[in-house]
């Protein structure tokens, strides 16, 4: 099966290894309802619609949230530090099982960044290495290259064996947050440490 990445958010897709997963798009068109069937399912659907929780986007605190809570319950330690290294913006020890978020930053998208690039690491950790296939790696390249140029010229200032562990946990900080913590129950299992 081969799956047409034309922006970051559809990386996901390219990682499931089970086609079922993938979505499908409508292949039949879709009829336009008569203004009365139009306002009637406005009316009855809008309440329903409003229960509803919104989806946890990256840029927002509660996505900071559920995954340095999902990190925590699978033993990782999420600790916030002053760095004094110029740059350094977080690290995952895998030893210790601790990932550390620096306080460089100024808003839940950069927190978000750097939580969800160190929770990358403890997937490799648990996957005992690469989280990707060798067929997607120059596909991830061209598609960082392009959406965040800064971030695909940073990896070159790691050593050569780091970078596809650095490609990888860039190009996954940039997915949507629902995907990233699945991606983490994938790689790191579902169940929870007491």
């Amino acid at each position: 099966m081969v799956i047409q990445i034309t922006h970051l958010g559809d990386f996901f897709y390219a990682l499931m290894s089970d086609p079922d997963e993938v979505t499908r798009r409508r292949t039949m068109p879709i009829q336009p309802l008569d203004p009365f069937k139009r306002w009637t399912l406005l009316a009855c659907f809008t309440p329903l619609v409003l229960l509803v929780p919104a989806p946890v986007h990256a840029q927002s605190w509660a996505a900071v949230d559920a995954l340095r809570t999902k990190l925590t319950s699978h033993g990782v330690r999420v600790v916030q530090r002053d760095c004094s290294t110029p740059g350094l913006q977080g690290a995952y020890h895998p030893k210790n099982d601790t990932l550390i978020v620096c306080r460089t930053h100024r808003n839940a998208a950069q927190v978000w960044n750097t939580l969800a690039h160190e929770a990358t690491h403890r997937m490799q950790s648990c996957a005992g290495g690469s989280i990707t296939l060798p067929s997607q790696h120059r596909m991830m390249s061209r598609v960082l290259r392009r959406e965040t140029p800064q971030e695909w010229k940073s990896i070159r200032a790691y050593p050569r064996g780091q970078h596809l562990a650095e490609l990888e946990a860039r190009y996954t900080a940039k997915l949507p947050a629902k995907d990233v913590l699945k991606l983490f129950d994938r790689y790191c299992g579902s169940t929870v440490r007491v």
